[in-house]
């Protein structure tokens, strides 16, 4: 919708230039806002090609195929007019600007990164180039290069939301979160209904301790109509650190209602608001969904692999210790049958080899595992008769 609506404020200024150089041609001008306005912007370029030669170096013109061609999808041609611009002057920023986009969409980022750098050599106010380039880098991991971009940005626009709830949000990636409060303080003194930099302000909040705060921030956001999971989480969390175990409470069993499910350290808190008012059957109800969200359903079985890891590594110790570890969350027989072969074959101990081969027969595995089965057998009465020599 931002594309049609600069096309349409710009289609006075363009065409009348067009109408300059292509008037004797009978070009049809409102036939060119009629394809803009409809978005046909391939058939607009196609049009205007058909009344101009390809050796054409008007910059008027040649921006204007380039952009159509753009917004059509085709960042192959829209490129080749755009460096027909670039050639006749490498320091026009809206040409830097167009082949930088067209990069990033073409997936071209080292380019793309070329052409910002550019754009800040020639004017270093360029908040939104600043903006850009910062994600580039996040991009490619380099969150240091990525902050020093976004501050840059931040320091030209202060009171630009976009930019500091962005900034924010690294400076708390990167942990800093004192500079991230310090950031958005300054961005709500502008605006201070806005909701994203409420969020992140309650995010700050949430990492700095500040409890009070939170719960100010998260009744600030419930009032502007945002009851969102994380809204509602870390507003029932700041309940509970300021004793208000009531709203705590209320809070959660809203945060339910809404959106059907909590996170484990959700339950936890809400375990503990209802100890604190002597609801015990409800904290005990919580404290089952902690523990039923703290323990994933493969436990087991991914202890029974790192066990499998410990005995590939010949520690055969450590892979006996962890299939061990395995049935305290499920009972899977073949760890039974590994933990046996391990101790008959590499640890040498009769006596626990015996009893978890047997513990393996009494989980009547599936006939599928008849030849384990079956080995199974066999080395029991092995190991029986050697016992008794």
């Amino acid at each position: 919708m931002k594309d049609i609506t600069y096309v349409t404020i710009g289609l006075c200024t363009w065409l009348s230039a067009v109408v300059g150089i292509a008037q004797s041609q009978e070009l049809d001008n409102g036939r060119l806002v009629e394809l803009y306005q409809n978005q046909q912007y391939h058939e607009a370029a196609e049009y205007l090609r058909s009344f101009y030669p390809d050796t054409i170096a008007e910059p008027t013109i040649l921006s204007r195929l380039g952009y159509s061609y753009r917004m059509a999808g085709d960042y192959g041609k829209a490129t080749l007019y755009y460096m027909r611009l670039y050639d006749q002057d490498s320091s026009n920023v809206s040409t830097l600007l167009n082949l930088a986009a067209i990069n990033i969409q073409r997936g071209q980022y080292p380019a793309a990164i070329n052409y910002y750098q550019r754009i800040v050599a020639i004017d270093s106010n360029r908040a939104d180039v600043y903006d850009a380039l910062s994600g580039l880098m996040r991009r490619r991991g380099d969150l240091e290069i990525a902050y020093g971009y976004l501050k840059r940005a931040n320091h030209i626009q202060p009171t630009n939301s976009d930019i500091a709830y962005d900034f924010a949000r690294l400076c708390m990636d990167l942990e800093r979160y004192t500079e991230a409060d310090t950031v958005l303080q300054l961005a709500l003194a502008a605006d201070p209904q806005h909701g994203m930099l409420l969020l992140g302000k309650l995010q700050v909040a949430d990492k700095l301790k500040q409890y009070p705060e939170m719960v100010a921030l998260g009744e600030r956001l419930v009032e502007l109509a945002d009851e969102s999971q994380q809204v509602l989480a870390l507003l029932a969390k700041g309940y509970f650190h300021t004793d208000d175990f009531i709203k705590c409470e209320q809070t959660y069993e809203r945060l339910l209602e809404l959106h059907g499910r909590m996170g484990e350290i959700d339950y936890y808190y809400l375990a503990m608001a209802y100890k604190a008012t002597k609801q015990y059957e409800e904290a005990l109800e919580s404290m089952d969904k902690v523990l039923e969200l703290a323990i994933s359903p493969n436990t087991a079985f991914y202890y029974g692999r790192k066990a499998d890891l410990h005995d590939l590594a010949n520690q055969p110790s450590a892979s006996a210790s962890n299939y061990l570890r395995s049935f305290q969350f499920e009972v899977i027989p073949m760890h039974y049958y590994s933990l046996a072969v391990l101790y008959d074959r590499k640890l040498s101990d009769t006596r626990n080899a015996l009893r978890y081969y047997r513990l393996y027969l009494k989980q009547n595995p599936p006939r599928e595992e008849s030849r384990y089965v079956d080995y199974v057998t066999q080395r029991i009465e092995e190991l029986v008769q050697k016992n008794t020599r």
